[in-house]
């Protein structure tokens, strides 16, 4: 039998281990569903900042929170934010967790967007049936109310009639399209030289107006010490206040639950402004240690999913009982350090002398181990779901500041923009990286931005500047005027960067590992591993993918020349047509050297297969 008491963190409040003790944190609950009641009762905004010990139970009192509001009668929405993301796309991360929350199913099978805009219309007619022009007579009356913008009329009315729901969501996250997916949906696109952190917020405030005064707006957010990049970093903390403070003033109907650990209330308090405090901690609470008592419910619950045997059940109960005495004292424990104590107990037969067979674990590895472990576990899973390119730019804003520094601790992300154009500017001892993300999938975006990086970002003396885009966007070969800007940037020596898929599933490794060591999520031998830990270990390693593609950024290599640059657009034309060819044809009808060709796809082009043979194969690898 697998033992009851593993697996021991909810990391999330949309899942659930299918127990639940109303008793334990009843309180925080209660304040919660307060909250709740005030937003709707009065018509305003409303916040709970719950705070407690890492493992005390913050994400469970989320997940009730969010069983509740399926429960109740009339429609609550519940949304979740996890902060693993950059200080400089806050509001983009906001938006698209939000939207992706949004669109997770609520009642009677359709997703929480769904029944938000069903629930505005049938309460301006109070019919289930209208026709055509009645609805989109109702949809302009929704519209005005509210101050919607017709592309989010549009898109809401192709996912109610169940068409493009894909694009839509992308569309709502604030993705980049390619042109047919705008031409679908009939929607404008975007003004590239808008702020893409005020569109976002727009977005946020556009969606919450939409639920109205009539459907509470429950939004919890998790793991805000991810914010921060490095030790002592504040402007994350900063910026999440500014932003808290911001759907609190500009929102009726939103209730903001804030999860943060007991020991990181001071530094919260100190980095973010007085009224930003205010306005996220409206109401606020701790989550308790839990009493003898309370564990042995706890306990109670989890060998109740045991196959039943009664005599076993009284045993191990009347054990783990007798062990609790003694292990939980007059201030409590958290419910993830009792769950652990039991995990021990039922491992070891010698100290239970119950006949149930529980299922031995492997000891606990030396922490170096356990790391290395965690690492290739969480690069494994996303390599089998590969980084779409939508979510390349939040996790190369997110995870690299932090990996830069731990590379070198002078390494510094600068806030304030320096281009529009520029993502990102990473200070450095020798030099300024500049970083310019280029994953547009609309090659007329990607265009813009590249003849703006050409117009407007002068060639600085102590900045080298890199472009990065995601491999499987290749860039066409027919597209002349986004290889025209190429090649003027790449004669100012900015070089293209495309990482490998390796490297992206290492970076997104990298980053839940350090935000889970942030927030105290990352556990050994029953323990929080320190972040400070992972730091040091990952600055230890010798190699990897994420290390490599560091060094790519960072180098000072020459970009490729006019005739390099010829032979790869040559190369993937003629790929957009064969799709595989041996390597001896391609350097053929390309007319050029085999061994150079080979020498080049090995070391310059992660978007092109290539097969040792023999015979030597090269194929396309994107879709």
């Amino acid at each position: 039998m697998t033992n009851p008491f593993r697996n021991r963190i909810m990391a999330d409040p949309w899942q659930s281990d299918g127990i639940d003790i109303p008793e334990i944190h009843s309180n925080a609950f209660r304040l919660c569903c307060e909250a709740i009641d005030t937003v709707r009762s009065q018509g305003h905004s409303s916040s709970v900042l719950l705070y407690g010990e890492t493992g005390s139970g913050k994400t469970h009192v989320l997940h009730r929170l969010r069983e509740y509001s399926l429960s109740q009668p009339n429609l609550h929405i519940f949304g979740s934010v996890r902060l693993h993301t950059s200080p400089n796309r806050l509001w983009r991360h906001l938006r698209s967790s939000f939207v992706e929350s949004l669109a997770r199913t609520g009642k009677n099978n359709r997703t929480q967007l769904e029944l938000i805009f069903l629930r505005r219309l049938f309460l301006l007619c109070k019919k289930k049936t209208i026709t055509n022009p009645e609805f989109k007579h109702l949809v302009h009356i929704i519209q005005s109310e509210s101050r919607l913008s017709p592309n989010l009329c549009q898109a809401l009315l192709h996912l109610i009639c169940q068409r493009h729901r894909q694009v839509v969501l992308d569309w709502l996250k604030g993705h980049s399209l390619p042109e047919s997916g705008y031409s679908a949906l009939d929607i404008r696109p975007p003004d590239d030289t808008d702020d893409p952190e005020d569109v976002s917020r727009e977005m946020v405030l556009e969606l919450c107006r939409l639920a109205g005064a009539t459907i509470p707006v429950i939004l919890s957010f998790d793991q805000i010490e991810a914010l921060q990049r490095y030790p002592n970093d504040i402007e994350g903390i900063f910026r999440f206040g500014q932003a808290i403070r911001t759907l609190h003033d500009e929102t009726s109907n939103m209730l903001l639950v804030i999860c943060i650990q007991s020991s990181f209330l001071g530094e919260l308090k100190a980095a973010v402004a007085v009224p930003d405090f205010d306005a996220m901690s409206c109401r606020k609470t701790s989550v308790v240690l839990l009493t003898r008592d309370e564990a042995l419910k706890v306990i109670s619950s989890r060998i109740n999913t045991l196959p039943d045997n009664g005599s076993d059940h009284h045993d191990l109960l009347q054990i783990l009982s007798k062990e609790m005495t003694d292990f939980v004292d007059k201030n409590g424990k958290t419910c993830r350090a009792i769950l652990s104590r039991c995990a021990e107990i039922l491992d070891n037969p010698t100290e239970t002398g119950s006949s149930a067979d529980f299922k031995k674990p492997e000891p606990d590895p030396p922490l170096d181990t356990f790391l290395q472990n965690e690492l290739n576990t969480r690069e494994e899973s996303a390599y089998s779901r590969p980084i779409d390119p939508e979510e390349t730019d939040d996790l190369l804003q997110g995870v690299l500041p932090s990996l830069f520094h731990i590379w070198d601790d002078r390494c510094r992300e600068k806030d304030g923009k320096l281009y529009p154009d520029v993502d990102m500017v990473i200070t450095c001892p020798d030099a300024d990286i500049g970083i310019s993300l280029c994953n547009h999938q609309s090659i007329n975006s990607l265009a813009g931005k590249l003849r703006r990086l050409t117009q407007n970002v002068p060639p600085e003396k102590n900045m080298r500047q890199v472009l990065i885009r995601h491999p499987r966007l290749r860039i066409p070969a027919g597209a002349k005027k986004v290889n025209q800007y190429l090649q003027q940037l790449n004669d100012r020596r900015v070089r293209l960067i495309s990482p490998s898929r390796e490297a992206l599933a290492a970076l997104q490794a990298l980053r839940s590992l350090l935000s889970d060591a942030r927030s105290g999520d990352l556990i050994h031998q029953g323990k929080p591993v320190h972040e400070k830990t992972v730091r040091n270990w990952f600055k230890s390693l010798k190699t990897g993918p994420a290390k490599t593609f560091m060094e790519d950024v960072l180098s000072e290599k020459d970009p490729l020349s006019p005739e390099v640059r010829k032979m790869h657009l040559h190369l993937l034309e003629l790929l957009e047509k064969e799709r595989i060819i041996a390597l001896t044809e391609a350097a053929g009808r390309m007319s050029v050297d085999t061994a150079r060709l080979e020498a080049f796809i090995q070391t310059h082009t992660p978007e092109i297969g290539y097969l040792e043979g023999p015979p030597a194969v090269l194929f396309d690898i994107v879709p």
